[in-house]
């Protein structure tokens, strides 16, 4: 093997791990359908999509970083305004003047937040419960010598919840399967010659 193919595959294993490394989270975006008979009557994931999440008794949990976009879905067309029990944004802005109107706000503290329609205050209220987002944390342990040779310092990586995160994306597992194609075929190839 030439010095040239040794640092190509050294290229190649590089690009390969900084390709598979997991990306951060991206926030979550909901859509919040609002109607002054039913209220909050219905959550739609917008970005990512196709996650599974639960929205009962008009309770929605979210990480801190996500949007809500409330739209309004009224049957008769009218006029809603969305307002915060914590006077997180002026009602002037959350006026949902007719049918598909919206108004968006990002949740970046945790907490657990009321919601309302003001023209409707007896429809049930919305309860929106934000968890913080934990980010892994990188801890180097003392070394620990050996009478023989010194041990180089590990890293070590806090794992973040499960619940933290969304679900597993099959795409990993088509990157995977290319990556070792192409690692059998490299392989391969260089031996070949």
């Amino acid at each position: 093997m030439t010095r040239l193919n040794s640092a190509l595959i050294i290229i190649f294993i590089g690009l390969l791990s900084f390709i598979l490394h997991p990306a951060a989270a991206e926030p979550f975006k909901y859509r919040v359908f609002v109607d002054g008979t039913d209220g909050f009557y219905q959550v739609r994931n917008i970005e990512p999509g196709n996650i599974t999440f639960k929205y009962v008794n008009n309770t929605l949990n979210i990480n801190a970083g996500d949007s809500v976009k409330w739209e309004n879905q009224d049957y008769y067309n009218w006029a809603l305004t969305i307002v915060s029990e914590q006077n997180l944004w002026d009602n002037k802005s959350s006026y949902l003047i007719g049918n598909f109107d919206e108004f968006n706000y990002t949740f970046m503290q945790p907490g657990t937040y009321g919601v309302y329609i003001k023209e409707y205050p007896r429809v049930p209220h919305q309860t929106i419960i934000v968890a913080a987002v934990e980010t892994p944390t990188v801890t180097t342990p003392p070394p620990t010598p050996t009478e023989t040779e010194t041990a180089a310092p590990t890293a070590s990586v806090a794992q973040t919840p499960p619940g933290a995160l969304p679900g597993f994306n099959p795409w990993y597992i088509l990157l995977a399967l290319i990556v070792v194609a192409g690692l059998v075929v490299l392989i391969y190839s260089l031996k070949k010659k």
